[in-house]
């Protein structure tokens, strides 16, 4: 939990004045100034590009960009969240702000489903890869049921984010009720957020990479490559799954190690919770790197990205432009059909 929920813990908190610690506040300080200057506006524009393009072109995209579409979202919700938390008291010595509890829970909630969105999307990505690879050609890993299944991966991560407001409303009535107060929520939010977000995640991942890594030959399904399932895709899809679990793992273990000291604290130790809380602090700002990291992985090994940015640009110069730009456009419509006509595998998987 964030010091605004979870009391005053922040870098100003009467319990971090010693030297050692004012160090380490300086050095976090400088890494959360240094996001914001330079992560935090490329993750927007970098999301925002995403979200524009593949939704300009939403019928024609295929199943991995529709999943690309929506980690863009939830990196789009994480970057508006990091704005807000790497300005206040647990990340700057002299913050910007001190947002209420309000306030607070809600961007932490928001964090929490964000963060389980973008682990699902990448979870259920190497899943329809693994479908794709184990039975292709069919319709079960198809865009058109991507994106029904992105808009419950929503709905789950936003009541598996359920716990924190159990915990927040108990906080607010803990003085009325006693049975509510003895209620340890922050710990068990934060093992239901490692289970839900690292955990569950990881098993599916890696079975779901096992089955392309390593098919079985003598399996009852014949194996064969789609058209999309090739290797620039499964390079991808590497690259993809290795950097969002390496920038989210810090942050979940972070979790893990809480809720263990909070089972086996002893009441003398006072340097711990202070150590914990700059951890935290550092895992959380790598967490936020995610947002800006996958849409770069995304754009530079998705090859038809920057043929679908240049069509959205092209398009916004032609609203300019006028009547001068028709006939480019239908050059490159009829050299696009042309194209299609050459590959109709390829249309097959593309109008599912």
């Amino acid at each position: 939990m964030w010091s605004c929920i979870q009391g005053n813990f922040g870098l100003n908190s009467t319990f971090c004045q010693a030297d050692p610690c004012q160090r380490v506040g300086l050095v976090l300080s400088i890494a959360s100034t240094a996001y914001l200057v330079v992560g935090f506006p490329l993750g927007l524009i970098l999301n925002g590009l995403v979200l524009v393009v593949n939704l300009r072109h939403k019928l024609s995209i295929l199943m991995p960009d529709v999943y690309f579409t929506n980690m863009a979202l939830a990196g789009f919700i994480l970057n508006l969240v990091a704005f807000l938390q790497l300005l206040g008291p647990d990340h700057l010595l002299w913050p910007v702000w001190t947002f209420g509890r309000e306030l607070c829970m809600a961007s932490f909630i928001l964090f929490n489903t964000a963060a389980l969105v973008s682990t699902y999307s990448v979870t259920l990505l190497s899943l329809d890869c693994s479908i794709e690879r184990v039975l292709p050609h069919t319709y079960m890993s198809s865009a058109y049921n991507t994106r029904h299944v992105c808009s419950f991966v929503w709905g789950g991560a936003a009541l598996a984010s359920f716990s924190s407001l159990l915990f927040y409303v108990c906080s607010k009535i803990s003085e009325e009720l006693d049975d509510c107060s003895q209620l340890q929520t922050k710990e068990l939010g934060d093992a239901i957020m490692v289970f839900t977000g690292l955990l569950a995640p990881i098993a599916g991942v890696s079975y779901a990479l096992w089955l392309i890594l390593c098919p079985r030959k003598g399996g009852p399904y014949r194996l064969a490559e789609s058209s999309w399932l090739d290797p620039c895709i499964r390079e991808l899809l590497l690259a993809t799954v290795s950097t969002h679990f390496a920038l989210w793992l810090p942050y979940y273990l972070t979790l893990l190690v809480s809720t263990a000291h909070f089972v086996t604290r002893s009441e003398g130790d006072r340097h711990f919770p202070k150590l914990l809380h700059f951890l935290r602090g550092a895992s959380e700002l790598l967490a936020y790197l995610s947002s800006c990291a996958l849409p770069i992985i995304y754009k530079h090994l998705q090859k038809s990205f920057d043929s679908r940015l240049r069509l959205v640009i092209q398009g916004l110069l032609c609203g300019h432009l006028g009547r001068h730009c028709e006939g480019r456009q239908q050059q490159q419509h009829v050299a696009t059909v042309s194209r299609a006509d050459l590959a109709p595998e390829h249309i097959g998987i593309s109008a599912r």
